[in-house]
């Protein structure tokens, strides 16, 4: 009788296992369950572009992997049955089942130990960004399953092997480089030699009209694609190449590691929706933010800088050692953004890095760390597809503040050791932010257990109270230091006289703080700022406060735009601080005299005297008019238009335009537009659409606007790419300051309970200033 019951168990437990979890996404149960049970996986990808783009692309997959024990597996497919056009599991031909984003791998033809799956599909077409004459694949952080069949999650690697069938015109690059391609009447094909080890979300290739550069790093090619045109920028490239050998020298120094995966090229994509992304092999730069303007800002510079940096920092934490489960992405993210800042130093060493990390790191981090939608720098993640919501300030910007804290509680040659301690160990492989902890705490006395439980773990801003002196001189602190009305007066005072530039910085955001919270008065913040900016010499503290008028526009705009028209004709203010005054005036300017001098400006191409600005000013300042001066709106178009020899920029100035339409009727059209994902496919140009839309000078008309916008932000977020929900309601409401609007907004979101908190975070994170 006990042998028999303990058979009959044992079938009833097998039989459980043969249930598959069906969930729409990659639910953390799922993926912990294959994780056990798939190795040595290897994908044979390939695709079918066609020449036109209302015509479908073609795809297969074959996917190789050992299996251990009995019973099914799921295979991640969001685009569902009817993509679905052939299943070959180990050679039998099998009737796909097909659902919740899943296709069903039955037990019965599974087998321990090796197993082929053949996947004949057909795309989605939203990963793969098809434009006119181009296209890219992007897939982070849960986009494979849109693209391909597979097991989409982070910690399942594997090598990738790619075939295109593209027009015989395109070029092809991927993460492996090319092993054969070949030529047939109007079709080229293009295999890849297998890629490295990778996560699904780093697989890539682009195709398309590309001009190639060719460069080398000791002897090892490195290419550059692009499509640019203009001669002033192409001749960037090579200072482009020199950053990019920078970065690679820096990080094999600091990590006693060789460059991973040993392919090194970069493709600059015009209207990419991220700064960068770090595919191994073809990592993808947005090539507004690479190639400078004929007038660049130190902080364009800067920023250029960092984005390379930062996505060449990713080839070893991120790419090499990878996150086990999206809930710590910010892991790679903070890596790359402190070593970034590490990596830059040496170029700029006119900047003052300690200023300039608080103002890049600190301010904005603050703008998300003080609002309802805060939360913790380690999120809690159930499924990967909600993967994309866990990125923001906070993951970007606070989390190098405490990378920093933990880097100078270790010290220097503790941290190095750590940090190579920890490539070395989990180098190709997957790694957790305690795993990195217990290395660490290997090389500090220092209890960084209870030290990550503070400021890893627990979410807000933490709250001082100060005393009787100026808090954080050093600007080194991070969190909001109330001060009493006695210290406010003091730091009013001493914002304009010390002379010490982390001190009056940090001084300033302490000022800024205090007032959100009702501790200093809107006028006598808006007046400090405007003493201060008519006298400020120290670029990074200016674009600090120059960022403060943003809010203090919906405060006190006549005093604001006064300020701003004053700083863009005044000869004597330095450059940099003039030119940002002056886009800051072309946005918010209301008053009818500065509308004529800038149109004047625009027309006739001269600006105020040894003010210098750029062909994308011209731009910004046709469509910034069109809102202000209807009767012109035929002139500033066609004007703009033919000013525009790009014609990537000349479809991104179409697709904008008629947003800033006088007519109610077009820009209503226009928003009923966006409401459907397939005008939102390139979504910087949906962002600057919806920004016009809801501009400051027409909020009033767009109120209506508010509520449907909000409505679609689960489809935003499951159609969009990662930055895209928080990007869409920062554009809905940013212009907007009244308190119908505010009221609109807290309808929405007592009427949407169960809006998941991931979600509902984005919301209060964007509307924060109108809630106040």
């Amino acid at each position: 009788m006990r042998k028999a019951g303990c058979i009959l168990l044992a079938a009833l437990l097998t039989a459980c296992t043969l249930t598959p979890d069906w969930e729409p996404g990659v639910s953390q149960t799922l993926a912990q369950a294959r994780a056990e049970r798939i190795s040595g996986l290897s994908y044979a990808l390939s695709f079918e572009i066609p020449d036109t783009l209302d015509a479908p692309c073609k795809g297969a997959a074959t996917l190789a992997f050992d299996l251990k024990g009995r019973g099914p597996l799921l295979l991640d497919f969001r685009p569902g049955a009817e993509a679905v056009h052939g299943l070959t599991v180990n050679g039998e031909i099998l009737e796909a089942e097909v659902r919740d984003e899943h296709i069903l791998l039955p037990a019965r033809a599974l087998r321990r130990g090796t197993n082929e799956v053949t996947v004949r599909f057909t795309p989605d077409d939203a990963p793969l960004n098809r434009h006119d004459g181009f296209l890219y694949s992007l897939l982070v952080p849960e986009r494979a399953r849109t693209l391909f069949p597979c097991f989409d999650q982070p910690d399942l690697k594997a090598r990738f092997s790619l075939e295109l069938d593209i027009p015989a015109g395109w070029t092809a690059v991927s993460n492996g480089p090319v092993a054969e391609e070949r030529t047939e009447g109007t079709r080229k094909q293009v295999r890849f030699s297998p890629s490295g080890l990778v996560s699904t979300y780093l697989f890539a290739f682009v195709a398309g009209k590309w001009e190639r550069s060719d460069f080398d790093r000791n002897g090892s090619p490195i290419a550059i694609y692009h499509r640019e045109t203009d001669p002033a920028k192409r001749a960037q490239l090579p200072e482009i190449h020199r950053q990019i050998v920078h970065a690679l020298d820096w990080m094999e120094d600091f990590t006693g590691i060789p460059m991973p995966f040993g392919k090194y090229d970069c493709v600059l994509v015009p209207g990419f929706q991220f700064g960068g992304m770090e595919h191994p092999g073809v990592i993808l730069y947005n090539a507004s933010r690479t190639f400078l303007s004929e007038a660049p800002t130190d902080t364009e510079r800067l920023y250029r800088t960092e984005l390379i940096s930062h996505e060449t920092a990713h080839l070893w934490f991120g790419d090499a050692v990878t996150m086990r489960w999206f809930d710590d992405v910010w892991t790679k993210e903070v890596f790359a953004n402190y070593f970034a800042a590490r990596i830059t130093e040496p170029l700029f060493p006119e900047t003052d890095f300690r200023l300039r990390n608080f103002q890049y790191f600190n301010i904005p981090a603050y703008a998300e760390d003080r609002t309802a939608g805060t939360h913790p720098v380690r999120q809690r993640l159930d499924n990967l597809k909600d993967a994309g919501l866990v990125y923001g300030n906070i993951v970007y910007d606070k989390a190098p503040v405490v990378m920093r804290m933990l880097a100078d509680t270790l010290g220097t040659e503790a941290f190095q050791a750590g940090m190579r301690e920890y490539l070395e160990t989990y180098l190709y492989r997957n790694a957790t932010w305690p795993e990195l902890i217990d290395i660490l705490d290997r090389h500090t006395a220092a209890d960084l257990k209870a030290w990550s439980h503070r400021w890893v773990e627990e979410a807000g801003m933490p709250h001082y109270t100060a005393g009787t002196e100026l808090p954080n001189l050093s600007a080194l602190g991070y969190g909001y230091y109330e001060m009493s009305e006695g210290l406010v007066k003091k730091a009013l005072h001493a914002v304009l006289e010390l002379d010490n530039p982390h001190e009056r910085l940090s001084t300033l955001a302490n000022l800024y703080e205090n007032m959100l919270h009702g501790n200093v008065p809107a006028d006598r913040m808006t007046e400090c700022l405007d003493t201060l900016l008519r006298t400020e010499k120290e670029p990074l503290i200016a674009s600090a406060a120059l960022g403060y008028l943003d809010d203090l526009w919906h405060r006190q705009p006549a005093r604001t735009e006064t300020l701003l028209h004053d700083l863009a004709r005044n000869p004597s203010v330095p450059g940099q601080i003039r030119l940002s005054a002056f886009r800051k005036l072309v946005h918010f300017h209301a008053d009818a005299g500065t509308d004529g001098e800038l149109f004047s400006i625009w027309r006739h191409q001269a600006p105020y005297p040894g003010l210098v600005i750029t062909a994308e000013d011209y731009t910004m300042m046709a469509f910034e008019l069109a809102i202000r001066r209807p009767q012109d709106l035929e002139t500033l178009r066609n004007v703009q238009r033919t000013r525009i020899d790009n014609p990537d920029r000349q479809a991104r100035f179409d697709f904008v335009f008629p947003s800033v339409h006088p007519e109610q009727a077009v820009r209503d059209s226009v928003f009923q537009a966006l409401l459907r994902a397939e005008n939102r496919h390139t979504e910087p140009w949906a962002e600057d659409c919806l920004r016009f839309l809801n501009h400051p000078l027409r909020q009033a008309e767009a109120l209506s606007y508010i509520v449907p916008a909000l409505d679609i932000l689960p489809e935003i977020q499951r159609t969009g790419d990662i930055f895209f929900p928080k990007n869409w309601v920062v554009c809905l409401l940013s212009g907007h300051d009244s308190p119908e609007a505010a009221n609109r907004v807290k309808t929405w979101l007592a009427a949407h309970p169960d809006c998941p908190p991931l979600l509902r975070n984005k919301v209060l994170q964007a509307a924060d200033r109108l809630l106040r």
